[in-house]
């Protein structure tokens, strides 16, 4: 939008490259706003802008620092989460705070809904408050560090489902890991992603594959997964019970190690 409109738009790969820092200086920003950036802004980037650089973050923080707040959201099973506006510092996510949008959790919600749900609101909290701030009549609040909280990168070993785990918390992986690394298992020696579940009530041995009802099922920790979605490595995603027909000894199968 920004080429179509004639704004320039400059994507260096290193902030920390002095050709980087020179082509933001020759703009003489009255501020700058980082979303989503990935790099951590080093100090003569941060003092360029008059009105300081601000970041968007998708928590209400203190709570959830770092880089995987709204995976951590749905872990965790929060029923609020929000935006933050704030002060951009040397310390991750740690900023006096500027304002603030909370929004509701939608019930079953997955990763990239919620990601594309606190976009939305990010922007209208930005075009809310960015324009009291330039003009020097927000006064930014100190977080609370005792409040805080942090989560950390998400890798790969994340997705490999632990069967001894509840069914709710696996449900919560299921849609907090979409789409990478993808709540994921073994099945004769191949990963077998679970696209979308349902934690039931009920009781199996943990990874055991039963049918009841016309419907499948998962042994779990403590309750019954019900598999919605799901994708065998080198298939396409497929209704489980699809996918059943397909693989008629997926039922009695006990799931695990994709070794």
């Amino acid at each position: 939008m920004a080429v179509d409109a004639g704004v320039p738009v400059l994507q260096p790969v290193r902030l920390r490259d002095e050709e980087a820092q020179r082509d933001l200086a020759e703009l003489y920003p009255d501020v700058l706003v980082v979303a989503s950036f990935g790099q951590i802004l080093p100090r003569a980037v941060l003092n360029l802008p008059k009105r300081g650089a601000l970041n968007l973050h998708p928590s209400l923080l203190p709570r959830l620092r770092g880089p995987s707040p709204i995976a951590s959201t749905i872990l965790e099973g929060l029923e609020t989460s929000g935006t933050t506006l704030m002060e951009m510092v040397a310390r991750m996510d740690a900023g006096p705070i500027v304002s603030q949008l909370e929004v509701t959790v939608p019930p079953a919600v997955t990763a990239p809904e919620l990601t594309e749900l606190l976009a939305e609101r990010s922007a209208d909290l930005l075009v809310r408050d960015l324009p009291t701030w330039l003009e020097g009549k927000i006064e930014p609040k100190a977080q609370v560090e005792e409040q805080a909280t942090y989560t950390r990168l998400i890798s790969k070993v994340d997705g490999l489902v632990d069967w001894k785990m509840t069914a709710v918390e696996i449900e919560r992986r299921v849609r907090a890991y979409r789409p990478w690394p993808s709540a994921h298992t073994g099945f004769h020696g191949k990963q077998l992603r679970l696209l979308a579940a349902e934690a039931m009530p009920g009781e199996a041995v943990p990874g055991l594959v039963l049918t009841a009802s016309g419907e499948l099922f998962i042994g779990t920790g403590q309750g019954l997964l019900r598999p919605v979605t799901v994708q065998l490595e080198g298939g396409r995603p497929t209704g489980a019970l699809e996918f059943l027909r397909g693989h008629r000894d997926f039922a009695g199968a006990i799931l695990g190690s994709e070794e």
